[in-house]
This record gives C-alpha cells, structure tokens and sequence, in this order.
C-alpha cells in the first residue's frame, strides 16, 4: 500500500472513539537503521464544545498499535487512552 493511497484516511483510538485528524496532519518518525516506519505523530485534539475540537499537542503513536487500516480510517489501540 503507498502513503498516497492512506493520506486521506480518518485516524481513530479504537479506546475512546476519538479522531485524530487524517495521516496527511500526522507525521512519521522512521527507524534510521532499518528504514521501517517506527511510530507516527498524530494531533491530540480536545473538545472545546459542542462540535469544535481545537489542536492541544502531538501524540505519539506506535506503529504496532495499529489495529486495522480499513476503507475509510486507521484504527489504533492506545495503551492509556490518549
């Protein structure tokens, strides 16, 4: 699968249900010795009300919690809850 073919996809914490942007706002960190993506760097977003989200920090999530890349989004399981 090439990046162009997910960029668009909804990236959502299959824990709390919440949305974290698409992975075109996120960014990737890669492993320097291997090439491999190791994690990538998501907005953590919190409601300001009804409807409006508004950008607090990133968040760091690793590869290997991605659960599923589906048709529409990216569902990780975070550890914590993010």
């Amino acid at each position: 699968m090439r990046l162009s073919e997910i960029g668009n996809k909804e990236i959502v914490d299959l824990s709390t249900g919440s949305s974290h942007g698409q992975l075109w706002d996120a960014e990737m960190v890669f492993d320097k010795k291997s090439g491999k993506i190791k994690s990538v760097l998501v907005p953590s977003f919190q409601s300001t009300g009804l409807l409006k989200k508004s950008f607090n920090d990133l968040y760091e999530l690793p590869w290997s919690s991605i659960v599923i890349i589906g048709e529409d989004m990216i569902i990780f399981q975070s550890s914590n809850g993010a």
